[in-house]
């Protein structure tokens, strides 16, 4: 269908040359699809999009539709996308497992300094308790009359 010209050219750039070539915009793409103009964006700059590769995938099925653009021209692109998916997944997973293990020690260390502090500052009023001297002892029994009047 657009072979010669568009052999060497992006998917991107494939889907922003038919879409500009039926006269439509970025914003008809995206009301069309129902998704943001940025993610159309996206598609023609080929950035990854973060989101599911499941919905990447839908995105760029339904734009290459409206555009007239055959499975057979966009399907080797989708998955060579389904392999940088799967690494910046991984990626993504293993930072996010470090940032949530992080977490977890730094809760644990306060927990740890708050129970210590509580058992010794337990001891501590335990301690000053059994060293005070009932006042009353001190008093004197005059004193002691008029407060009691």
């Amino acid at each position: 269908m657009h072979e010669g010209i568009m052999d060497n050219v992006s998917l991107g750039g494939k889907l922003a040359y038919l879409r500009e070539q039926m006269g439509l915009t970025q914003d008809d793409i995206a009301n069309k699809i129902h998704v943001r103009k940025t993610i159309i964006d996206d598609i023609e700059k080929e950035q990854l999009i973060r989101t599911s590769f499941v919905f990447v995938k839908g995105y760029i099925r339904s734009y290459a539709e409206l555009v007239g653009l055959s499975v057979e021209e966009y399907q080797p692109y989708l998955d060579e996308l389904s392999h940088h998916y799967q690494s910046y997944k991984m990626k993504n997973y293993s930072q996010n497992y470090k940032k949530r293990h992080g977490k977890k020690i730094f809760l644990m260390i306060v927990l740890v300094f708050l129970c210590a502090l509580g058992v010794t500052l337990y001891y501590v009023n335990k301690e000053n308790k059994s060293n005070l001297v009932e006042v009353s002892h001190y008093i004197s029994p005059s004193l002691s009359k008029h407060v009691n009047s």
